[in-house]
């Protein structure tokens, strides 16, 4: 192996070591590296010894190493993470339960589109939904068989189930209208005060959800 080759293969090898000890920049190693030390250039031991004494009297002036954080730092940083948290909580919350909200009013309209087409599809069968307003909760059923029973979510108050003659409960005929009418469940969320209409119409059967009262509320 030629001298040249030697000299290469040295250079890389202190190259690394003082990576591994000093943790620096790449850039700033090379030039280490290729510091003479103290009349012997050539000799790998004594370079070696160097670089070591080098990094020790960097760490013994504490000098940081790269990427590292101090105590300080971490309880900044820690700090700052539980402010945010304790902001975005709230709103977060509040979010999830305005959500709950529609999805129980999703659901109570598909039950709803459920009666209607169990009506329009089986012949001798009456199906129809009983609201329960005390108790928050409403039921499928047929005759004396009840097929769905489903209970509001506890943030979720069901404020007011109404149809003409004021009937608790509703119905459809074979063609798919309302008996004895249309009419509007009402629910309200209970931590944000934000209500939501189940508007059944009074002669198609349509059924839509809205975050306004129907019109004919407005009309008398």
């Amino acid at each position: 192996m030629t001298t040249a080759w030697k000299g290469r293969i040295t250079e890389k090898m202190l190259y690394r070591v003082l990576v591994l000890i000093c943790r620096k920049e790449p850039s700033n190693v090379v030039l280490y590296a290729r510091v003479p030390c103290a009349g012997q250039k050539t000799d790998p031991e004594n370079q070696l010894d160097y670089l070591k004494d080098f990094a020790a009297v960097r760490c013994a002036r504490g000098e940081k190493k790269a990427g590292g954080y101090s105590l300080v730092e971490l309880l900044v940083l820690v700090g700052i993470s539980f402010f945010v948290l304790a902001m975005a909580f709230p709103a977060s919350k509040s979010g999830l339960l305005h959500q709950m909200l529609f999805m129980t009013a999703r659901q109570l309209a598909q039950d709803i589109r459920t009666c209607q087409q169990e009506n329009m599809s089986t012949y001798g069968q009456v199906f129809e939904i009983i609201f329960d307003v005390t108790k928050d909760r409403y039921y499928l059923v047929s005759g004396l068989n009840t097929h769905k029973k489903v209970v509001l979510p506890a943030s979720v108050d069901l404020v007011w189930a109404v149809f003409p003659g004021g009937e608790k409960a509703l119905r459809f005929t074979s063609s798919g209208s309302p008996l004895p009418g249309g009419g509007t469940i009402t629910l309200m969320s209970r931590t944000s005060n934000s209500f939501c209409y189940v508007i059944v119409a009074p002669v198609t059967g349509r059924v839509r959800i809205s975050t306004t009262p129907p019109a004919s509320w407005y009309d008398g």
